[in-house]
């Protein structure tokens, strides 16, 4: 198998002078799309790209720490990825505008004890490689590092089978099913009384309320301490949602000479409604998210971090 992803790798070097990515470029086709790769690994990442479905060969290098902006051509792709030191193959589709995060390499997990199965990049396509930390698997216990509750702390314990949502709803996806015994420390809760914890695992970029993950209300025993928990503002299930990095313009429409309607700061987020029909612009709605607006306008694609069901956004004309 290694000398298999060995020679497609050499192949896919010898095409690249055809096939050279080139930098980002407003006049760029339609049919092409930006391509950003973010590393925050500490080695370099390869990404070699064979379209499947026409001709085009692709070789993407970013050093550690750097950004790669690129182009590529539309269309089904097999990847040849190397990160972490590992190299691993899968399927890539490339219909609109991706950024592809590559989180820091797996060490020592912070908490070996929680159910850990946590993509490493691309909350945007689930038909790509996802790569993952897996620490062993869980087990019954304190997961949170102590048996009992400190001083005032919150202390969940689960009297019975409990299922983990990703979003505090039972029609959001479930994250994991624990047993009798469970126990854990909440560090936040909704209005309706889910209780929110960080599982201490790798994720993909997410921010605030999005590392959580949760328990139903009633699925077991609760501290004191629990009802002090802080309330948080916490995603609806089935909807996409974008977690800006930094401040994001909000354009009344796909154009950056738009007026500008409202921007969108670290730790605010809004749902993504659709792409355009180039796919470097993003409809959005921050009425679902947490910035107390009910603005639609667009974003650049570019900028977007991800979160949810994203992975089938419809084209959607101005």
């Amino acid at each position: 198998m290694k000398r298999v992803v060995f020679f497609a790798l050499v192949i896919a070097f010898l095409l690249v002078p055809a096939f050279t990515p080139v930098v980002l470029s407003k006049a760029a086709e339609k049919t092409h799309f930006p391509l950003v790769v973010r590393n925050r690994t500490g080695g370099e990442v390869t990404i070699a790209l064979v379209r499947t479905d026409g001709p085009g060969v692709y070789w993407l290098t970013v050093p550690p720490g750097a950004e790669g902006r690129f182009e590529v051509r539309g269309g089904s792709y097999t990847h040849t990825t190397v990160a972490c030191g590992k190299t691993e193959s899968g399927v890539l589709q490339v219909t609109r505008g991706l950024r592809l995060i590559f989180t820091p390499c797996p060490g020592v997990a912070p908490n070996a004890g929680a159910p850990t199965f946590e993509k490493i990049h691309l909350s945007d396509a689930p038909s790509g490689k996802l790569w993952s930390y897996q620490y062993g698997p869980a087990r019954v216990g304190a997961a949170s590092g102590g048996d009992s509750a400190v001083g005032g702390a919150c202390q969940y314990t689960a009297t019975a089978d409990v299922t983990i949502y990703t979003r505090p709803s039972t029609s959001a996806d479930e994250f994991s099913t624990q047993g009798a015994g469970f126990s854990i420390q909440p560090s936040a809760r909704t209005s309706n009384g889910w209780l929110g914890f960080d599982p201490g695992v790798a994720q993909a970029a997410n921010i605030g309320p999005f590392r959580l993950r949760w328990l139903p209300p009633g699925s077991g025993a609760q501290t004191a301490g629990c009802n002090s928990l802080p309330v948080v503002w916490a995603p609806l299930p089935g909807i996409c949602y974008d977690m800006p990095m930094g401040d994001t313009n909000v354009y009344a429409s796909p154009d950056t000479s738009a007026a500008v309607l409202f921007v969108l700061h670290l730790g605010e987020f809004a749902e993504l409604l659709g792409t355009s029909a180039g796919g470097d612009w993003v409809k959005v709605d921050l009425g679902p998210g947490n910035t107390g607006s009910n603005a639609v306008g667009w974003v650049e694609a570019a900028s977007l971090n991800m979160n949810g069901p994203c992975g089938s956004l419809p084209t959607i004309s101005p």
